[in-house]
């Protein structure tokens, strides 16, 4: 919704983030992920950052159908073939629900699925 406003990043500000994508709570068809995947990989945006973390679609609903996609689309069209993806993250508007603090270093381990703070993400 922000793509293309003032506050939507600019291509050099994605450079080695992990991209947090969600569906929300609809239950969007495969072709509504393919529509915002492609839009992300024309931008440039794919190219530059270090993996994607997926939250759990609702009542995981095409989850299988959305992964096919994320994968067909982020390796062939985009040629991110070792691009970290983390599939169905209980992160976003799903149930249950952890929290991701944003700007905190991050390393995905795909063998273990999981998600290592590199740093301390909250004070004491």
């Amino acid at each position: 919704m922000f793509i293309g406003t003032s506050i939507w990043p600019s291509k050099n500000e994605w450079k080695g983030k992990i991209l947090f994508l969600e569906t929300s709570e609809d239950e969007v068809p495969p072709d509504y992920i393919e529509y915002y995947l492609r839009n992300l990989i024309a931008q440039g945006i794919i190219d530059e950052i270090n993996g994607i973390i997926v939250g759990k679609p609702q009542n995981e609903k095409n989850y299988e159908e959305y992964k096919e996609v994320y994968k067909r689309l982020i390796s062939e069209e985009a040629g991110r073939k070792n691009l970290p993806i983390l599939y169905n993250v209980n992160f976003g508007h799903t149930a249950p629900m952890c929290i991701l603090p944003f700007g905190e270093k991050v390393r995905i381990d795909l063998d273990k699925k999981e998600i290592i703070f590199l740093e301390k993400p909250m004070s004491e």
